[in-house]
């Protein structure tokens, strides 16, 4: 029978609108159907994410939102913790487009639909789908209220957590009654709302007060009133939304006073939430997959809309070309593309309530810690999408200007982040949201998987294992990080020597953050190990991680006994001193560089390493923020002090008493010439990689690495606030 048009996409909610509106832009004939009319209100949190703004801007839904509420970052309250600000460090303050918004869905949607119908998509509403038409092994339509069957080469389900069209198809996992829970209502006479998104997990059973895998969130719209809401990740028969949301208003009003008068406008609403999304249930022969049908919402922030547009985006993509293909019934190409993209993350939610309190338990016993496993476990869990490096511009630099057009190492870098984040899938799924985790085209950023691309370009020969080795020390490098946040001594510990700072931590007391500290040190070595195939390679990377541990162990048996200069000595054969080094030794030994070059590449290295821990610790202390997110709170935790701060100290012995707080620390250090000493030293270190780098063959990779050399001289500078 022939059909009615090329695709139905049944659901007009951001995922179904933005799929219609990219598949119309395409010339394709597209229906449009909802169950509503619209405009009409959706429970949801209303915020849409930095990657959902760039998303939304390409479509030219900005130009309709005018007066859109703009936030820049998001607030974190945890049970028992004072609260974090996440700000987007990227986001330039004149420009007001930057980062986030929040508006009603009810207006969000309405623009979409009519940015598709103006794109040439046909809007029939208050049409109910009821059941997918499936011939010869394809699913080629749907009939729909009034005995009406409508007929199309493909269907995309977007109708929502509940997809009726989903469950029909055999592509959910998760039963009706186990499905997520949100409420949310408006409120309005709130004061001195600002331009960060509130959250608060996790929430208390009203009844046996223990805590649930449960979130709330207050986002503001305007300045006096805000989306509030509560989501509940897995429903239990005794945990009640309707109580558990009433009790988190109350708990707004008592403990906030920008919420103690405010009053709710209009009744609540609720919806499911789904958190089963797999790559594999988001299509069948003739049928995609997308948005919350596709259980693409965030187990630990309700996040939805941005992944909502950007699955609609692919679908569309996908299906126009296999249009013009010839094949629309096969669409495994969108399941790739959104494994790709999202696996790993969003892999969490196939086990909800397990992963979700673990995550949680580790969030909650490191909250207050700013040691460097625990920043990167909070940025994973906790960053909205879009904005997963937020608070760290180091980590997300773009390196790609300052390497010479000749060498393509962006394959290779995608290459390595797919290894990498295969390597945590399993077990920790939200770290494939890291940064260094991201296969994505923008991390050609200044890391050891790059060092080991460019030294081995100084061989004469391709090693087929280089891509493995390259993400092989980037594990090494996040084992490290790992090990160096388990605190190795109480503060109490009346035989230790005389600290400078002092560890807030109250005793080192076994918790869930050592616990996951040590395992992810242990899980992220043996795996680095076992993706250097070379069985040679083995032995020089135990070599590598030998040497930083015992250079660790070194700087903690001296702690603040040393001199600023044994503290730098010390810091060049550990951590990124080390990591690099090693990168470039092993990059060039595998290529067949001659020895001489190799020595000369694995001393850049060391160079280029420190100079970026040294732009890293002065950055803290001057105010700012260093790669992994982390401000002047960590010098504070730190059982060695950094170099830049033992020269600080040494100008001001005043920085020795344990009872400064960051920002005492921070405006001290301003005081002395720290900084200018900081970058004399990296001046200095530049020279003596350069003078190294001069005396071997030139190549665009030697070029390359002049480049990166020249670009730390301003890291100082550059990273104040």
């Amino acid at each position: 029978m022939a059909a009615d048009t090329e695709v139905i996409v049944v659901g007009a909610g951001p995922a179904g609108a933005t799929a219609a509106y990219h598949l119309a832009r395409r010339g394709r004939r597209v229906v449009l159907l909802d169950r509503t009319a619209f405009p009409r209100d959706k429970s949801c949190g209303d915020a849409v994410t930095k990657a959902g703004v760039e998303l939304l801007t390409e479509m030219g839904a900005l130009e309709l939102l005018p007066d859109a509420w703009r936030v820049r970052g998001l607030r974190v309250t945890m049970r028992g913790h004072a609260p974090r600000e996440f700000r987007d460090a990227e986001a330039p303050e004149h420009e007001p487009e930057w980062g986030g918004l929040v508006l009603p869905r009810a207006r969000l949607d309405a623009v979409l639909v009519r940015l598709a119908m103006s794109a040439g998509a046909s809007l029939r509403q208050r049409v109910r789908a009821g059941r997918l038409i499936k011939e010869a092994g394809a699913f080629r339509g749907v009939a729909v209220s009034g005995g009406e069957v409508l007929r199309a080469p493909v269907v995309v389900a977007a109708d929502g957590a509940a997809s009726a069209l989903s469950r029909q198809a055999g592509l959910t996992a998760t039963p009706p009654g186990r499905l997520g829970y949100a409420l949310r209502a408006y409120v309005e006479d709130v004061e001195g709302l600002d331009d960060l998104l509130e959250f608060t997990a996790p929430l208390t059973d009203t009844g046996s007060r223990r805590w649930l895998p449960s979130y709330g969130w207050a986002f503001p719209i305007g300045p006096t009133s805000a989306n509030v809401g509560i989501g509940l990740i897995e429903r239990t028969d005794d945990a009640r939304t309707d109580h558990l949301f009433t009790a988190f208003m109350e708990h707004l009003r008592a403990t906030d006073p920008r919420f103690r008068r405010m009053r709710q406008a209009g009744p609540w609403r609720g919806a499911p939430m789904r958190f089963d999304f797999s790559p594999q249930r988001c299509w069948a022969p003739g049928l995609v997959v997308v948005g919350d049908a596709a259980g693409m919402i965030s187990p630990f922030t309700g996040e939805g809309i941005s992944f909502a547009l950007e699955s609609g985006k692919v679908a569309a993509e996908v299906i126009d070309e296999q249009l013009a293909a010839g094949r629309p019934h096969e669409l495994s190409r969108y399941a790739r593309r959104l494994g790709s993209r999202f696996q790993g993350y969003f892999e969490t939610g196939r086990h909800t309530a397990e992963r979700h309190r673990l995550v949680w338990h580790v969030l909650d016993d490191t909250f207050d810690s700013e040691r460097p496993i625990f920043a990167l476990v909070r940025r994973a869990a906790l960053a909205p999408e879009g904005m997963v490096g937020f608070g760290s511009p180091g980590v997300l630099t773009d390196a790609r200007p300052l390497l010479d057009p000749e060498l393509c190492l962006a394959s290779e870098l995608v290459e390595v982040g797919e290894m990498l984040a295969a390597t945590v899938r399993s077990d920790w799924p939200f770290l494939t949201r890291l940064p260094v985790l991201s296969s994505g085209a923008f991390q050609v950023s200044i890391r050891p998987a790059l060092m080991v691309l460019l030294a081995a370009r100084f061989g004469d020969r391709a090693h087929p294992g280089l891509t493995s080795l390259a993400a092989a020390l980037e594990l090494a490098g996040l084992a490290a990080v790992a090990q160096s946040s388990i605190p190795h001594r109480s503060v109490t510990d009346a035989s230790a020597p005389d600290r400078t700072l002092t560890c807030p931590e109250a005793d080192a007391r076994p918790n869930w953050g050592t616990m996951f500290g040590v395992l992810a040190a242990d899980v992220m070595l043996a795996r680095a190990l076992r993706l250097c195939l070379d069985g040679e390679l083995v032995p020089e990377l135990a070599r590598m991680v030998e040497t930083a541990c015992v250079g660790r162990m070194r700087e903690l048996r001296a702690a603040g006994g040393c001199s600023p200069e044994e503290r730098l000595e010390s810091a060049a054969h550990s951590g990124a001193g080390a990591l690099f080094a090693t990168a470039c030794e092993l990059g060039a030994r595998t290529s067949g560089a001659p020895d001489a070059v190799t020595a000369e590449l694995r001393e850049i290295g060391r160079g280029l390493g420190l100079c970026l821990q040294l732009a890293d610790d002065a950055a803290r202390l001057l105010g700012g923020i260093d790669r992994l997110g982390r401000d002047a709170r960590a010098d504070l935790e730190e059982e060695v002090p950094s170099f830049p701060l033992l020269l600080a100290m040494r100008e001001d012995p005043g920085l020795r008493d344990g009872c400064l707080d960051a920002e005492s620390l921070v405006r001290r250090c301003a005081r002395t010439s720290m900084a200018a000493d900081v970058a004399a030293r990296i001046r200095r270190l530049t020279d003596e990689a350069a003078a190294r780098l001069a005396v071997l063959p030139d190549c665009p990779a030697r070029r390359s690495l002049a480049h990166l050399l020249l670009s730390q001289e301003p890291a100082v500078v550059a990273r104040r606030p």
